[in-house]
């Protein structure tokens, strides 16, 4: 399991060495599409942190917070976190093996040809993990808007087969 600022610079870097810029929503459901193939082909977790169901989609907070005022630019630096040993903020570095990296270049390649929008449409179908936890909060209070990630396993080992026959394979 990764922190998700480290997968996010991977992106970036991917995005930057392809020249194929990515703005903060296509960054954010990148991300998310990533933790969620990874979770239905492994049922183990890519990122640390959760998702949460806001207005345009599944977001990671950590990640959200350093790109939220980019805006539909594209993004150029790279995320931070905070080194304790240092007690400074030192960008977040990453280093996954041949297997991970091949899997998450394959997820940017494909996802990132979308346009945000799109990308956010694709995170609303109808029953969608994301879905669910929004309409359960039309009825009663979903603290934090956590998206369960039993719910993303399901959902893409599920509905998932058919996106990749539809849609074609990511592996």
């Amino acid at each position: 399991m990764f922190d998700g600022r480290a997968v996010a610079n991977f992106f970036i870097d991917r995005s930057i060495g392809s020249a194929r810029p990515i703005t903060a929503m296509t960054l954010l459901k990148v991300l998310y599409f990533a933790h969620a193939w990874y979770l239905a082909d492994t049922s183990q977790r890519l990122i640390a942190q959760p998702f949460e169901a806001w207005q345009y989609g599944p977001v990671n907070r950590v990640v959200y917070d350093q790109v939220k005022g980019m805006g539909s630019k594209p993004i150029t630096g790279r995320l931070k976190s905070f080194d304790p040993g240092t007690c400074t903020f030192v960008e977040s570095a990453y280093s996954f093996d041949q297997e991970l990296s091949k899997f998450l270049e394959n997820v940017f390649d494909y996802y990132s040809h979308f346009h945000p929008f799109k990308l956010s449409d694709l995170t609303h179908e109808e029953g969608s993990p994301w879905d669910q936890v929004w309409r359960e909060a039309e009825d009663r209070a979903v603290p934090g808007m956590i998206i369960p990630d039993e719910l993303i396993m399901k959902w893409f080992r599920e509905e998932g087969d058919s996106q990749r026959k539809n849609k074609g394979t990511l592996s």
